[in-house]
């Protein structure tokens, strides 16, 4: 079962945070009711993991990484000084973003997803609350105990965290960062995309839906050298298949040879092929970013 896992801390202030910082600790009370034991229960090791919590007077996710260990301990945390031996359900947590090593510091340069906006974009309603707890959500299968949200809602907030807060720069032809460039004007486009997506015995590198669960309404292909015939015959597959628009990106030198294929063996779909130097991604993810970037500051976006 896929999960993905929100923490609030309340306040990257509160001492307890500490441990956090010092050894990627943290904790999780006894409850009457045994919520937080249902919900740690769920958790695997692996799952990614966001971190919540009020920084300069802002309540919302400044941090990322995966959970590296989980365990029940009720020897004391020197850290905990109130309590030091409440909060027996434990994990350790591997950071990812914005470093392996955190710290308060890094977090000023983190462009974090308000309180706000997981209220009211993303519709998690423990974030409609005048005051914040300290909790554990758990996204996943919805049928499951202990599970609150959908891992679909968790991997929108996930993405949207790290878009915000990751410039891809390339400066010659590379295969993986043009496709996360896709990837990620996708996610500011609102496009639902997937990278490495199944097409019978196959994959192509990136596609757009109009929903989570429709089929690929854009399907992308990067091909910077190689055999264009095989990319393209994918891409006009995958149109065949679900009346997808085919997107070729590949290298100015290689554009002429691949409209040269489009009009020969693939001329009965000509009209439909995009085929893109690898540039023209690069400059529309660029003025993607800035217009989010304006957006965000406008609190527009």
């Amino acid at each position: 079962m896929v999960l993905g896992v929100i923490v609030n801390v309340l306040s990257f202030s509160h001492p307890h945070v500490a441990s956090l910082f010092m050894e990627g600790l943290w904790g999780f009370p006894d409850d009457r009711l045994g919520v937080n034991k249902k919900r740690w229960d769920r958790l695997e090791v692996g799952a990614p993991i966001l971190i919540y919590g009020e920084y300069r007077g802002v309540r919302g996710i400044w941090l990322y990484g995966e959970v590296a260990d989980k365990f029940v301990s009720r020897a004391p945390v020197s850290y905990w000084v109130k309590d030091p031996t409440g909060y027996p359900y434990q994990i350790r947590i591997r950071f990812k973003f914005p470093s392996s090593k955190i710290d308060r510091k890094v977090l000023d340069d983190v462009i974090p997803i308000e309180k706000d906006e997981l209220a009211s974009v993303y519709g998690i309603r423990m974030f409609r609350a005048r005051a914040d707890r300290w909790s554990l959500i758990i996204f996943g299968d919805t049928k499951q105990r202990g599970v609150t949200y959908s891992y679909n809602l968790f991997k929108n907030v996930l993405d949207e965290f790290i878009t915000r807060n990751r410039v891809i720069k390339v400066d010659r032809p590379d295969h993986e960062k043009i496709k996360e460039m896709i990837y990620e004007i996708g996610i500011i486009q609102g496009r639902n995309p997937a990278r490495e997506y199944p097409i019978e015995n196959k994959r192509i590198d990136v596609v757009w839906r109009r929903t989570p669960r429709s089929v690929p309404s854009v399907v992308f292909e990067v091909q910077l050298g190689g055999n264009l015939q095989e990319a393209l015959s994918k891409l006009k597959h995958a149109h065949d298949l679900w009346n997808s628009i085919p997107v070729l990106i590949t290298t100015s030198s290689q554009v002429d040879e691949a409209r040269k294929w489009i009009e020969g063996s693939f001329h009965e779909v000509k009209e439909v092929f995009r085929v893109i130097p690898w540039e023209d991604i690069k400059s529309y993810y660029d003025v993607k970013r800035k217009v989010k970037e304006i957006e965000m500051k406008l609190k527009i976006a």
